[in-house]
């Protein structure tokens, strides 16, 4: 019986310093935001903006969870009335997201 015990006891204090070493490991990679937040997601969008809502909302998830980059940009590559009120809704919605016409593309990322 007191094997049983000195074994679970043994167990128990593997998990416990195996979860701590994950803990301060997560930690230390979770500080990697910093170093993404000069990377930038360019989002070309053109038309009446299909799947701009859906992309812009998935690199969105992603940017939460991994940290991945610091703005998203939509690039204005031909974008009708209904896609560019589309785009200006999502630039509304979060701070990160911007519009940016095709024209001004190069000033943006100088």
């Amino acid at each position: 019986m007191r094997l049983l015990q000195d074994g679970l006891v043994a167990m128990l204090a593997a998990v416990g310093l195996a979860t701590i070493l994950w803990m301060i490991v997560s930690l230390f990679l979770r500080n990697r935001r910093q170093l993404f937040s000069r990377v930038t997601a360019v989002v070309p969008a053109n038309g009446a903006g299909g799947d701009l809502e859906y992309t812009v909302h998935t690199l969105s998830q992603v940017r939460y969870d991994r940290g991945a980059f610091g703005t998203i940009v939509i690039l204005d590559c031909g974008l009708t009335e209904e896609g560019l009120e589309l785009a200006q809704l999502l630039t509304r919605e979060e701070d990160y997201v911007v519009l940016c016409p095709k024209e001004q593309a190069a000033d943006y990322f100088q």
